[in-house]
């Protein structure tokens, strides 16, 4: 037995964000805290049934949607502390809000119940310091500790493969399954599979491959979303006249969790404030009249970007209101979006988008382009994981005769290694396609600009974009999702997210100008080409003839392995960290096939950077590359030669 203080933390609501929790479990482990960690996607309940063995419980929103998953959590907590026999510190923080004021924000937590309330990200010695101050006022004694139980428990139960193939489905399959989906929500009967080609100029298939022939300068396609239709529509307009090539909208949280009701609330929420209360454009909601009266009032395409394991129907609905393009696969918004769902499940659900897509070519002509999300967590991901996992998805796609496929890499951050690999991610793809027998396939390449903490000075945000833009111009990338300077505090405004395509539009023409190593470009290429080929030769072995067997499979066996990401099938053993010029490297490989001379190379840049720093601890390294960007602790953007100086 041991004695500590014990620490409950989770996510709650249908927040995905995981890298915070775990980075946060991590640092109270390291400071001498017994820490549970429920993961994401908690219900208020699921801390309080826990809080009675713990003495300090923290929970966690980081899209903005705190207020509509505590909105009575005040008197459940008040009936909690009433009925309890000792005193608990309760702490809420991540980014509460997408419109209110910090003070607002803090003041209605506090008012609530909580010790203490973070409306927007702080620095780890900060928390811990509050913490432990709060401890000691409230005199909270150590407990004593019978067992160490796991932070994020590995799911050891048997894999399901029963069922699992990577055959087309039929058109009878596809008919049956679509009944149940379309009845989930009311607005399920206005969907109609007898559509008409999209004229030319809303067709994105087109569009893009337009662009990759033509050789132009990357395509730019900002975010957005926002709860109500018509402020929806001025925003897709106004960025239109600004420039964009893509329109898109992000689903909004709840809908990705399926909560439509709650979705709904939010509109009318929104209305009664004139401002949204939701993270994003709550598809299901508006139906298909609402998606066909924003496509019409478009002449460039429209796609839907959205973020979980299964929108079946909310595809569905866009697909049928005209959208051209839908973005996710069954491996990118399985494991870093959902924490239960098995594989196996998530691998049918987008069969049948894919499916889907497929028939609506088949029907009108015109081929729906699919896109892969390969940032997956976003934050230190090896760029070998995310290229192994595109071209998982679009031999499987293909294979359910998708024929416009986009696969996606987010920026890490040195030039060399994301030049090397946008570069390979497109080679590969249409090699390891070809290798499949899925020949005839469209594939184009998206560069998403830094997908994780945005540094919060101005300057610096703007030059990050700048850079950014020019390296994925000099990585043949045909298109880029682009940031704003206002990334690290809100989400952007029409005319800020303008701005932000501006400076893209800038960066992109100085491309020619910008500096890139020739020498570290074919470096990083070649290790990328020999990891992927190593990761691909496992799946395919394991698959014995499937990919999606294997893929799943690589996942139970650590073969493929994916850092921070929630899911309970994701092994979480593989760590990432950056080497002295800003590249990430494998720190811990896990159960990844790789051969010695890919290990080498990674613990030799590892140990560079250790000897550098003069620190050997892998967490406070972590911790260093998590917080480092969004502190404006760095010299310059791109990161190459001068991260570690």
């Amino acid at each position: 037995m041991y004695r500590k203080h014990r620490l409950l933390i989770g996510g709650i609501g249908d927040d995905a964000h995981s890298v915070g929790i775990r980075l946060l479990a991590l640092a109270f482990k390291e400071a001498g805290f017994f820490v549970k960690n429920l993961g994401i996607r908690n219900d208020p309940p699921d801390f309080l049934s826990r809080a009675k063995d713990f003495d300090v419980i923290m929970i966690s929103n980081n899209n903005g949607h705190a207020e509509l998953y505590l909105h009575d959590f005040g008197r459940s907590l008040s009936g909690f502390n009433l009925a309890g026999e000792s005193k608990k510190l309760w702490y809420l923080g991540g980014n509460l809000s997408v419109s209110e004021s910090e003070f607002h924000v803090k003041k209605r937590f506090i008012e609530m119940g909580f010790t203490n309330v973070f409306p927007k990200p702080v620095s780890l010695e900060l928390i811990i310091g509050e913490v432990r101050r709060d401890l000691v006022r409230h005199k909270i004694a150590e407990k004593e500790i019978r067992s160490r139980t796991e932070d994020s428990p590995f799911d050891k139960s048997e894999i399901e493969l029963e069922g699992i193939s990577d055959e087309r489905w039929s058109a009878e399959r596809l008919a049956t399954e679509r009944k149940p989906v379309l009845a989930e929500w009311t607005t399920g009967t206005e969907v109609s599979l007898n559509g008409e080609a999209p004229p030319p100029r809303k067709n994105l298939d087109r569009l893009l491959w337009r662009a990759k022939a033509e050789g132009r300068l990357p395509l730019l396609q900002p975010r957005t979303g926002v709860a109500g239709l018509e402020n929806q529509i001025e925003i897709l307009t106004y960025l239109e006249q600004s420039g964009i090539d893509v329109a898109s909208v992000q689903l909004d949280a709840a809908s990705r969790s399926k909560l439509y009701s709650k979705a709904k609330e939010a509109v009318e929420l929104s209305e009664k404030r004139k401002s949204s209360a939701l993270n994003g454009f709550p598809i299901p909601v508006h139906g298909v009249p609402g998606v066909r009266r924003l496509v019409d009032s478009l002449n460039i395409p429209f796609q839907l970007r959205a973020g979980g394991p299964d929108h079946r129907f909310t595809y569905e609905v866009a697909l049928s209101g005209g959208a051209t393009g839908v973005e996710g696969g069954f491996i990118c918004y399985l494991f870093p979006y959902d924490k239960v769902t098995k594989p196996s499940e998530s691998l049918r659900n987008w069969q049948y988008i894919d499916r889907l897509c497929a028939l609506y070519h088949q029907s009108t002509g015109a081929a729906i382009n699919r896109e892969y999300f390969g940032t997956l967590t976003a934050n230190l991901i090896e760029p070998s994981l995310a290229i192994v996992v595109n071209i998982v998805q679009a031999i499987l796609s293909a294979k359910q005769g998708v024929r416009s496929v986009s696969v996606g890499y987010a920026e890490q951050g040195n030039r060399a290694q994301d030049i090397a690999a946008i570069r390979v991610l497109e080679e590969m793809t249409n090699r390891y396609l070809k290798k499949h027998g899925q020949f005839g396939r469209r594939v184009t390449t998206v560069f998403h600009q830094l997908m994780a903490a945005f540094p919060k000075n101005e300057a610096k945000a703007e030059d990050l974009i700048f850079n950014s833009a020019a390296t994925a111009a000099l990585a043949g990338a045909t298109k880029v999702m682009t940031k704003t300077h206002v990334e690290a505090f809100k989400i952007p405004s029409m005319f800020e997210n303008a701005r932000g395509v501006a400076t893209v539009m800038r960066g992109l023409q100085s491309a020619k100008l910008a500096h890139h190593d020739a020498a570290s470009i074919a470096v990083e290429r070649e290790m990328l080409e020999m990891e992927v080929s190593q990761l691909m030769n496992a799946i395919e072995e394991l698959g014995a003839g499937s990919i999606a067997r294997g893929a799943i499979r690589a996942f139970k066996e650590g073969c493929l392995d994916i850092p921070f990401a929630p899911n309970r099938y994701n092994r979480n053993e593989v760590i990432t960290l950056r080497d002295r010029g800003g590249a990430v490297r494998f720190a811990e490989f896990g159960n990844l096939p790789f051969g010695t001379q890919v290990k080498e190379f990674h613990h030799g840049k590892i140990e560079e950077r250790k000897t550098l720093e003069r620190d050997a601890r892998i967490f406070s390294l972590l911790e260093k590359d998590l917080t480092r960007i969004w502190k404006n602790d760095y010299s310059k953007w791109p990161l190459d030669g001068a991260y570690v100086v």
